[in-house]
């Protein structure tokens, strides 16, 4: 695990080779330190990295972007720092074949009194991005995988459960978000994170709408303009 801001830290990159019919994907969790306590967003699988939070503190909750995000780890982090599992309740029936989530949520919600949950379906129908303003001044949004960096292009990633018209939603309503820093779940190896201005953000978001990564049926169709 590796600290990369005042509060917040990102995972030992996980390499995911089980498609071979795609580059290998890299998933990226991340510790972030509250005024209430550590929360972890999205997963972490390296055993080094649990021994890592145990000495920063421990987590008290733990947030999931999507089921995707849900691995073997997820009960033995429950376990280990009786910390409480939240997702969207759409994500509830396959995340449930691992661990069992202590609460769901439906709808944006404030936790914790800064905490934003706030739902944005299309990657997946449970899909969630994460909205925190640091104490230090910066705006977190963790987008899971609804944004990502694909061979160093902006996309959106299609999957067997996307819903492409919801897709574009969460899109439309990420143009009235202003974060200042942007964090992923899951690249084909790049950073998982970036800083961002206003006119990146928008870019980012206009260069992602237009180039979708559809991996439905294990094929790729990347960098396609839609009409």
């Amino acid at each position: 695990m590796m600290q990369i801001y005042e509060d917040l830290w990102v995972s030992t990159p996980e390499v995911l080779t089980e498609n071979t019919a795609i580059p290998p994907q890299v998933m990226h969790g991340f510790l972030l330190k509250h005024l209430r306590g550590n929360i972890l967003i999205s997963r972490m699988e390296n055993p080094l990295d649990h021994q890592a939070i145990d000495e920063a503190g421990g987590i008290f909750r733990h947030y999931l972007t999507h089921w995707h995000e849900a691995g073997p780890a997820l009960p033995l982090l429950q376990q280990r720092f009786n910390a409480a599992l939240y997702c969207h309740n759409k994500a509830l029936g396959a995340v449930t074949r691992v661990a069992e989530p202590d609460d769901t949520f439906s709808e944006a919600e404030v936790h914790c009194g800064s905490f934003h949950v706030v739902p944005t379906p299309g990657h997946t129908p449970g899909s969630t991005s994460y909205l925190y303003a640091s104490p230090g001044g910066i705006t977190y949004l963790f987008v899971g995988d609804t944004l990502t960096l694909y061979n160093g292009q902006w996309v959106t990633m299609l999957t067997d459960d996307s819903n492409t018209a919801s897709l574009q939603q969460s899109l439309d309503f990420y143009r009235a978000l202003r974060p200042n820093v942007l964090l992923l779940t899951t690249t084909s190896g790049e950073q998982a994170w970036q800083e961002v201005d206003l006119p990146r953000w928008l870019a980012i978001i206009d260069e992602a709408e237009n180039t979708p990564l559809d991996l439905r049926s294990g094929d790729i169709n990347c960098c396609r303009t839609t009409g």
